[in-house]
């Protein structure tokens, strides 16, 4: 049990990050996202609707957990995806192509991947449900999903995608818990207990796992391992393509509905998917296929129009490392690049974090530092300057490391008193504070930043993913094992260690 109780540490202040914006206001940066309307691309039209009236946008607060809980999710009729011209679509060999205009409605391309599927895989209606064991509205909308699986028995099957949300506490480690389950063929009676409308915290959890026969040892070294962190990671990018925002989702046949709606209201939907699966199969689609038929045109991505932009955690960005100041092997498996402030606070909070990650990980991880010295904190430029001339002098990584000891509270005696304490010269680092000596080259940092879409400190790219604002360390380390995987995947294939890093930033990954 010992291990059990040492897992619960995962659960302290999992989404606690925070971050320094030019607008100079402290953001909680746990997935929180602006979304005025929705812009839409299709083969045929192009056309830009605001998402829904006021009214629905009050009846969807009462019924979706959001990630942003200001943020507005998407109504279930609303258009919102784009790309979808540019990704393959259904195929059937041989023969003429078959004319797809009995598929109707507004539908998503939901590829179901890994994810644990409960009834016939002929089923004419595949509902995808993007789920968060602790979201009150899953466990409503799981009551009705269960009620039409009996009602509908053998003609419907249930897919989870996992999506738990930043403010519930106990969500990833279910998330992460519930995949265990299902590699010991225990899947669907953990998640129905998980989402049995009695409320979640660590001990339901574990009481759970022992009423399904699961091994809780096994369970915590799992856990602790992050053994399925990629699985949930995957299930979240999907998630955020698509357009997700809270939960529950759900695609029925492709068809998106958002937050937990009437049983009735399902009903109505699973009608009229019978109805299209029948008429499929008259023309010839098995079972099997009904499907891939459905979601085959379906919306890859949605694109928001007007929202401000921001970094997507559905992207691997090429930041170059170039002549910038790295610690850790050139070969090793994972390149963490921040993009920092020295005055700002979550910069200092977050390098104690990738102090935890290069004890952990050891020769395994490199940490690259770019400067990017917000406007609205006075000496933060000058310390981007001292570092530079640190840097020069062979002190960078010194420099650094002490002056992150001040906890952003610095004025310019400090960082000379900083220099001399790493062994620096006083006199020739105060000049270099007031030379343009190195300001090239923390312009160069600012303007890439700003290009890739970095717009507040810290900001950190795991092997080109992105990680905004100072995360706790549960979110590294899912960053940092799944690029793990990753690496030795690419070394498998041939990729020599020196080349590891661009060869995974120059992919683009699910």
């Amino acid at each position: 049990m010992s291990a059990v109780r040492q897992t619960k540490d995962l659960l302290c202040a999992f989404f606690d990050g925070n971050r320094c914006e030019p607008a100079g206001v402290g953001d909680n940066f746990c997935g929180r996202f602006s979304l005025p309307c929705y812009h839409v691309r299709d083969p045929m039209i192009s056309k830009l609707r605001r998402p829904f009236a006021p009214l629905a946008l009050s009846l969807l607060a009462l019924t979706v957990c959001k990630r942003d809980q200001q943020a507005a999710i998407p109504s279930d009729d609303s258009p919102q995806a784009t790309g979808a011209e540019t990704l393959p679509g259904f195929e059937v060999t041989g023969g003429e192509p078959l004319d797809r205009s009995d598929v109707p409605f507004e539908r998503y391309f939901v590829e179901l991947g890994d994810a644990p599927v409960r009834g016939p895989e002929d089923a004419a209606v595949t509902v995808v449900a993007f789920s968060d064991f602790e979201c009150p509205y899953c466990q409503r909308g799981h009551s009705a999903l269960l009620e039409l699986e009996q009602q509908y028995r053998g003609k419907i099957r249930i897919a989870y995608k996992a999506f738990p949300l930043d403010f519930h506490p106990h969500a990833m480690i279910a998330a992460l818990a519930v995949r265990t389950a299902h590699e010991y063929g225990k899947f669907w009676e953990f998640h129905d207990r998980l989402l049995s409308q009695q409320g979640l915290d660590f001990q339901r959890i574990q009481q759970y796992a022992v009423e399904v026969g699961l091994d809780l040892d096994v369970l915590a070294r799992d856990i602790q391992a992050l053994k399925y962190g990629p699985s949930v990671r995957r299930d979240m990018r999907q998630a955020y393509r698509l357009g997700v925002r809270g939960t529950p989702a759900y695609y029925i046949n492709g068809r998106r509905v958002s937050g937990a709606k009437p049983k009735e209201f399902l009903q109505q939907m699973i009608d009229e998917e019978l109805q299209l699966a029948a008429k499929w199969r008259d023309k010839g689609i098995s079972g099997k296929d009904l499907y891939a038929y459905a979601i085959a045109d379906g919306y890859r991505e949605v694109e928001y129009e007007g929202a401000a932009r921001k970094l997507r955690p559905d992207r691997i960005y090429n930041v170059p490392v170039g002549t910038s100041p790295q610690r850790g092997p050139k070969t090793a498996p994972v390149t963490i690049i921040t993009f920092g402030d020295f005055e700002c606070p979550f910069c200092a909070r977050g390098n104690d974090t990738l102090e935890r990650m290069r004890s952990r990980y050891g020769e395994q991880l490199r940490v690259v530092y770019r400067n990017y010295p917000l406007p609205f904190h006075s000496h933060a430029f000058l310390a981007a300057r001292g570092s530079m001339y640190a840097q020069s002098e062979g002190k960078f990584w010194e420099f650094h490391d002490a002056l992150y000891e001040l906890r952003a509270e610095f004025d310019e005696d400090a960082l000379v008193e900083v220099a001399k304490k790493v062994g620096l010269k006083a006199k020739p680092f105060r000049q270099a504070l007031h030379s343009d000596q190195f300001d090239a080259k923390i312009l160069g940092d600012q303007n890439l930043a700003r290009k890739v879409g970095v717009s507040g400190t810290p900001a950190y790219f795991v092997n080109g993913r992105v990680i905004n604002g100072a995360a706790p360390p549960l979110e590294f380390r899912l960053a940092i094992e799944e690029e793990l995987q990753r690496a030795e995947a690419a070394r498998a294939s041939g990729v020599a260690p020196e080349d590891l890093y661009e060869h995974l930033v120059s992919q683009q990954a699910p």
